[in-house]
């Protein structure tokens, strides 16, 4: 385990199938990864199925420094998976229905072990469910006021809906999503500028992601853009906004200076870009180079 700020990703742990063969992934269970390769201790709640994928998904994070005791293992229903598609160098998703992650639980234990939590990350794809949206309606009532309460939107139709997203924006302290997120929630909210809404809704950071283009921070006193760095055309880029996520909440919590931490965020986000799957480990020379 790590020693860092305590980040808690909540949500899905599953398997991109690609022509080529499954490899593990899921949003919360790539932000996990990454929060420890970046020196987070790093907790993940998700849940998987009692079968061959689920016990190597638990080996894998494990081996990498994930905190995996709030991985429940469902004996009813399988480890989850999502078809991946590239489309013009972006990742298109074919997500599997009741899936061991869509029944999340939250019990004693993890109550307590929010209640130390420096960050908590979540999205709108473990809400797809009343059940899943009850579980996290306890575990964000558990986390301690100075807690970053990251919503990493994750806007995938037709999992979502007006009133999901109404309650991700309403509990986030950060909120991050992409180009076409942020059209999504500019149509959902009825709004010409999604990011001032959020802002003064409340929101104390608001990070839009762009591509190989890069990504922007605001913030009500200021705005930061970071034009990106390239990534390797061998890579995919899935997994690149989750391994975003985990720099910038990392930094969130180190109180980074928003310059440095949009830089580090991005340089984070090629190198997985430059990969296959979403949990390529970074080497020692790239981890010291994202030094603070």
């Amino acid at each position: 385990m790590q020693n860092g700020p305590t980040i808690v990703a909540f949500g899905e742990l599953l398997f991109d199938l690609f022509p080529d063969g499954p490899r593990l992934g899921g949003a919360a269970a790539n932000v996990a990864f990454h929060a420890a390769a970046l020196g987070a201790r790093a907790v993940l709640v998700s849940r998987v199925g009692h079968d061959a994928l689920g016990r190597q998904a638990l080996d894998q994070l494990s081996e990498h420094g994930v905190d995996v005791r709030f991985v429940g293992v469902d004996p009813l229903r399988p480890t989850g998976s999502v078809h991946v598609e590239i489309v013009d160098g972006e990742p298109r998703f074919r997500i599997g229905e009741q899936a061991a992650w869509d029944h999340l639980e939250v019990g004693p234990e993890l109550v307590a072990e929010l209640r130390q939590a420096d960050g908590f990350v979540f999205g709108t794809l473990a809400q797809r469910t009343p059940l899943g949206s009850g579980a996290l309606a306890t575990a964000l009532g558990a986390l301690p006021p100075r807690c970053l309460r990251v919503a990493d939107l994750n806007l995938r139709p037709p999992h979502v809906s007006a009133g999901v997203l109404a309650a991700a924006l309403a509990h986030a302290s950060v909120v991050k999503l992409n180009e076409l997120e942020a059209s999504r929630v500019a149509d959902a909210l009825g709004v010409d500028d999604p990011v001032a809404t959020l802002l003064a809704r409340g929101v104390a950071v608001v990070a839009v992601t762009r591509g190989a283009a890069g990504a922007e921070l605001h913030t009500r006193l200021n705005h930061e853009r970071h034009p990106g760095f390239a990534a390797l055309p061998s890579g995919d880029a899935v997994g690149a906004g989750d391994a975003f996520t985990a720099c910038l909440t990392l930094d969130l919590c180190r109180a980074a200076p928003l310059p440095k931490l949009l830089a580090r965020a991005n340089r984070y986000a090629s190198f997985v870009a430059s990969h296959r799957g979403a949990m390529p480990a970074p080497s020692k020379a790239l981890l010291d180079d994202l030094k603070l």
